[in-house]
């Protein structure tokens, strides 16, 4: 029994540690997120961006923006490649964790710019792909409701869709503890595989599985809330997968963006090739950056 208490005590020191640090920047973000996340939508739509904007915009903490986008791709304001690259470029809340954690808080920039210039290629690369395919929204004409674009302002909020206290100390607090929730659970569950497996194993396991771990990673991105970009963010922490993994598990990952797309839009089929696509492209880079890095 003291073994497992240990467990659980070194998990809520870990995970205690993170605290400040990732309110402290949940508290930036929100207060950014207060302040211009009204005119996100006008930056997007006004059809001068496109897939550069998509990937840029969709860098911004959350599953907000893929939300948001996921609507304006249904109603015909954006274009396929847009979303794909909102979609891929999205990391929900791998960057407060990372900024939370200064033992790799320098891997924040290379994630974000590889992703970003990732986001872009593959944008492109879909239009390319897809150049005479109709997606739903092209059978009528490109007009849509600007209500649409209202769904960016609540989709930055806590859960992506749920609007949360104006007060942007109270949000920023929940934000924080839903985050450190997943964390701890991640810490617990790590310490009990190190104590049954042993380090040395688990190492033994990740190097002789090392291409196989951004298959492995992108399964998890898949996860439909913020939990899968927590847990491969303190995996990639933890040392238990290496960068091309994380590169490409977070890739995949929206939060619930893929849900909101299958809400928003009804053609499934167009749904499955945006997924189908963004799920190959990734594993497929991420691994290759898995050989070489």
């Amino acid at each position: 029994m003291k073994e497992y208490l240990d467990i659980l005590l070194d998990a809520l020191i870990d995970t205690g540690k993170l605290a400040p640090f990732l309110f402290a920047a949940y508290l930036l973000l929100e207060f950014l997120e207060h302040r211009s996340s009204s005119k996100l939508a006008g930056f997007l739509t006004n059809g001068k961006f496109g897939v550069p904007g998509g990937a840029v915009l969709g860098c911004i903490p959350q599953c907000g923006m893929s939300v948001a986008v996921s609507h304006l791709f249904s109603a015909g304001a954006v274009g396929a490649g847009t979303l794909v690259a909102v979609f891929i470029s999205c990391s929900d809340e791998a960057i407060p964790v990372l900024l939370a954690d200064f033992e790799h808080i320098g891997a924040i920039v290379p994630l974000v710019l590889s992703k970003v210039a990732f986001a872009v290629a593959a944008g492109y690369l879909f239009q390319l792909i897809f150049r005479r395919y109709k997606f739903g929204h092209d059978h009528h004409e490109h007009e849509h409701d600007c209500d649409e674009c209202d769904k960016i302002e609540e989709a930055h909020h806590h859960k992506c869709e749920e609007k949360c206290d104006s007060n942007v100390f109270i949000s920023a607090l929940k934000r924080s503890l839903e985050v450190l929730l997943f964390i701890l659970i991640v810490n617990i569950v790590m310490g009990l595989i190190v104590h049954f497996i042993g380090e040395e194993a688990i190492a033994e396991f990740a190097e002789k599985n090392k291409l196989l771990q951004p298959l492995f990673a992108a399964l998890v991105g898949l996860i439909p809330n913020c939990a899968g970009s927590v847990v491969l963010t303190e995996l990639y922490a933890g040392g238990s997968i290496g960068f091309g993994a994380v590169f490409a598990g977070l890739s995949v990952g929206s939060g619930i963006g893929y849900v909101s797309l299958f809400k928003a839009n009804k053609h499934v089929k167009d749904n499955l090739i945006i997924i189908a696509y963004v799920f190959v492209l990734s594993v497929a880079v991420g691994t290759l950056i898995q050989l070489f890095v």
